[in-house]
């Protein structure tokens, strides 16, 4: 890469952090409501399942429920213990 192309790419990411800051935030308030969004709804399917349900086929239906409220959270924990965001998410300019 050319210097005129390197100096050009570093003019265009200057504001690219503010940007993705705000866009990391979008991202994070999306999420966690993503999140409590399937607890609530796993909350609701269980509880009115409970009763209709042997249980062995409640432990199986709570189990997979449980995994789509897992795979939110593991996203948030990523973020929170490991600095790992969504691709889109990452700053780059180079």
């Amino acid at each position: 890469m050319s210097s005129n192309r390197i100096i050009c790419h570093l003019l265009t990411a200057v504001g690219q952090p503010a940007e993705r800051r705000k866009a990391r935030i979008a991202w994070v308030k999306k999420t966690a409501d993503a999140w409590g969004e399937a607890q609530r709804l796993m909350d609701e399917r269980c509880t009115e399942a409970v009763e209709r349900l042997d249980p062995e086929a409640f432990a199986r239906l709570l189990e997979s429920e449980q995994a789509k409220v897992d795979a939110i959270h593991a996203q948030l924990q990523a973020v929170i213990n490991k600095d790992q965001w969504p691709r889109e998410l990452y700053f780059g300019c180079i």
